[in-house]
């Protein structure tokens, strides 16, 4: 028997332990492959399997049957006993569910259209638990009060940051649309489009808040099946829950929240409305499935925290907003899929993309609060259940249910992308940590959230907070009531530009550490600049160039004051309050950052750095990674992510690995239009389902993902990424562009 096989032996043991039956699966056909067991001839035996639990028999009986290795054969006849015998339980318990679901429907409190009372069961077994089970406060003192007054002025900032977005980019398209009419003969400009339309925007912004509460309530009845959860069967799954929220909103003199649910094993939950009499609360049946009594209520008690705060209400506008390009996102690609005619696909195709691409700028004004808004609901849903621990196994749980969600999907559903804004973890989050299946591991990978001086600053461009690092702010609150916590987290400083100074030194002194780690043999790095040395600097380098850009035009006009003014040198008066000197040197800025950190970016793939087939676990827990600083790996497993139209620009790419998943990222030599011109030969949305070969840089931030170089199915099939390709030709471009504009600025 090979090495290869007899870890795919133990990686197939691992996860039948785990109870993770997709994952044991794709070992299992691996190995068939390896083993050269063609699945294909054996359809008729594979025909509708009942189970996941079925097909692994059946593939159990291929291997004992078919195989030349006598410790495969008797491995798996072993399996195949044990598999049965559960094969069998589970068909019992199966029986025994449908009398209990009929016994409770006939009793007389007994909704029939309820999703936990109807046929819906959650599709996969969630892994063993890995918690410490940490005990709650039975008396606790308030915690110190909080001012909010800048938060709520956070909230007043972000829903005007929406609405200049919107006029921006309204007054962008009616500017455009009418430059070209009157650049096309025959037709003339469309005179409203010069008008001012601020007080239109205005009033629709208005009319859609007033109207939120059931214009949402009709998007997720439409597209996922809302429904009403009344009291009495939330009570089924957490009478603490119920308590809860009318305790809590007795005390506070709210209407209690209108109860919603959604019919989805993915576990979610999220408020909105445009007041606290108006707000309704959604879950989804896999979270009440899959999480326990006092982990539901205190994940509700964040949503009560969110009506306290009212942050809801900014949030639910821009949900509202930028639905309208996401569904025509989604609609358009699953519509696009299914027409042969290629012409009109590829305009479906460039139509559904730029909504994609308008939603993600829709978004961005939210990030800020998004983040924000988190600290507050799990302080005070920590202060209303006295339970800090079990909102800390609740946020793992949910992490762990969308990581397996997208898993079984093959894909990430519309619903976890598109509502990501407004769900309490980000299903980015979710994919990340799904190779961590003990505490050890886990208190090692969200070390980094905690300690990493650059944390902060990585953070920026995503929707929600680091998990460590909220994690961490609820092990202070359980040691504020002296609780033991429930994951041994380090202490983290506060962000300052002494805490980050002090760790860069600690960085730099380990730097050869990591050489050695990372770099086996005698390694020689790219140099870098003296100024560049730092991580922080480095990573931000583009942006410094365009600051250094902005600094050099500045210094330009400068010496035409001075010399056109003061000496009276026509020759260097031109350069006195010439825009384009601005445009061209921050251009120019750019290119020299994006050059200077390219090197760090894409090291080596072939060199003696290059792990195979590494422990992503180890990865997670390296403090010294970074996106700038990353590690060239290889790896093997099987790739999911959309088809078609919807995975135009490579956004849902994600790697399903023994462990778990890891995010993807692919960029096509001719950019988006590569899906298009290039199909089927360097696509990856081609090799999607199959198994692959990957070599690609590893990247460490708030969230991990791999930028991909090669992917590579068994058959020989290749598809490529041309990551480094389009920064060089985006930093050759920005330089052309910036010298040729000061060059002609005169001329504008």
């Amino acid at each position: 028997m090979t090495g290869d096989s007899e870890m795919l032996l133990e990686a197939t043991k691992t996860a039948l332990q785990q109870e993770d039956y997709q994952g044991a699966i794709a070992h299992l056909e691996i190995l068939c492959q390896t083993e050269n067991i063609s699945i294909a001839e054996q359809q008729t035996q594979l025909a509708s399997p009942d189970s996941d639990i079925d097909y692994l028999l059946t593939l159990c009986r291929f291997l004992s049957q078919s195989s030349n290795s006598s410790q495969i054969r008797d491995w798996a006849t072993h399996l195949s006993t044990e598999l049965s015998a559960m094969a069998i339980e589970n068909r019992q318990q199966g029986r025994e569910l449908r009398r209990l679901r009929e016994r409770i429907l006939r009793t007389p409190h007994s909704i029939p259209h309820t999703p936990h009372l109807s046929s819906f069961t959650t599709p996969y077994s969630l892994l063993p638990a890995p918690f410490r089970q940490a005990q709650r406060a039975q008396r606790w003192q308030p915690l110190p009060t909080v001012n909010l007054i800048p938060f709520w002025l956070l909230q007043c900032g972000s829903a005007i940051a929406l609405f200049w977005s919107i006029q921006q980019l309204i007054e962008l398209a009616m500017g455009l649309t009418n430059d070209l009419l009157v650049k096309l003969p025959y037709l003339e400009p469309f005179q409203p489009f010069y008008h001012d339309h601020t007080t239109k925007i205005v009033f629709v912004l208005v009319l859609l808040l007033a109207l939120s509460p059931w214009l949402i309530d009709g998007l997720l009845r439409w597209w996922h099946g809302l429904q009403h959860l009344s009291l009495e069967t939330l009570e089924i799954s957490s009478p603490e829950a119920s308590r809860l929220l009318q305790r809590s909103c007795r005390q506070h003199h709210y209407r209690l929240p209108q109860l919603r649910v959604l019919p989805t094993a993915v576990p979610l939950i999220f408020t909105y409305g445009n007041l606290r009499r108006t707000a309704r609360i959604v879950v989804s049946q896999g979270l009440l499935e899959q999480l326990a009594d006092d982990e539901i209520a205190a994940i509700y008690a964040t949503q009560l925290g969110q009506i306290a705060n009212w942050d809801f209400i900014v949030l639910s506008q821009f949900i509202l907003v930028t639905q309208l390009p996401y569904i025509t996102y989604s609609q358009l690609s699953e519509w696009g899929n299914k027409i042969s005619n290629k012409t009109l696909q590829a305009f479906i195709a460039i139509a559904a993309n730029f909504a994609y691409g308008l939603w993600l700028l829709l978004r961005l004004p939210a990030f800020w609060l998004s983040q924000l808004r988190i600290y507050y609901s799990d302080r005070l849903a920590a202060e209303l259940t006295g339970n800090p621990n079990a909102l800390s196994r609740a946020i793992l749980k949910i992490a762990r249910g969308v990581a397996q969600d997208i898993q079984q999907q093959g894909h990430t559903s519309w619903l976890l992308e598109g509502w990501d804004l407004l769900a309490i973890i980000s299903y980015k989050q979710a994919i990340s940590l799904s190779n961590l299946h003990s505490l050890p591991e886990l208190e090692a990978a969200l070390a980094w959230d905690c300690t990493n001086p650059l944390r902060y600053w990585l953070s920026i461009n995503e929707t929600h907070p680091s998990i460590g690092d909220r994690l961490q702010r609820l092990n202070q609150i359980a040691h504020f009531w002296r609780l033991d916590t429930e994951l041994n987290l380090r202490v983290s400083r506060e962000p300052g530009v002494g805490s980050w100074r002090r760790e860069q030194k600690k960085l730099r002194k380990l730097r050869q550490r990591i050489t050695q780690t990372l770099h086996p043999t005698p390694y020689t790095p790219h140099p870098t600049p003296f100024f560049l040395h730092d991580s922080l600097l480095l990573q931000t380098a583009p942006y410094w160039g365009i600051l250094l850009g902005a600094a050099f035009s500045s210094f330009m006009w400068l010496i035409g004051w001075l010399g056109g003014y003061w000496l009276g040198n026509p020759y260097l008066a031109w350069m006195w309050g010439d825009r384009w000197i601005v445009r061209g040197s921050l251009a120019i800025g750019l290119s020299l950052g994006i050059f200077l950190r390219l090197n760090a970016l894409f090291p080596e793939t072939k060199s003696t750095s290059l792990l195979n087939r590494p422990n992503l676990a180890e990865l997670l827990s390296n403090p010294y990674l970074l996106p700038v600083v990353p590690q060239a790996l290889r790896l093997q497993g099987k790739l999911l992510g959309r088809r078609g139209i919807g995975n135009w620009f490579g956004q849902d790419l994600l790697l399903h690995l023994p462990t778990g998943l890891v995010k993807l990222h692919h960029a096509s030599w001719l950019g988006p239009l590569g899906c298009l011109l290039l199909r089927p030969s360097t696509d990856p949305s081609d090799l999607i389902g199959r198994h692959v070969i990957l070599t690609g840089w590893f990247r460490r931030g708030a969230t991990t993902w791999i930028d991909i170089e090669i992917l590579r199915t068994q058959a020989g099939k290749t598809s490529t990424s041309s990551h480094q390709g389009w920064s060089i030709a985006l930093a050759i471009a920005a330089t052309i562009w910036g010298v040729y504009v000061i060059v002609k600025g005169g001329s504008y």
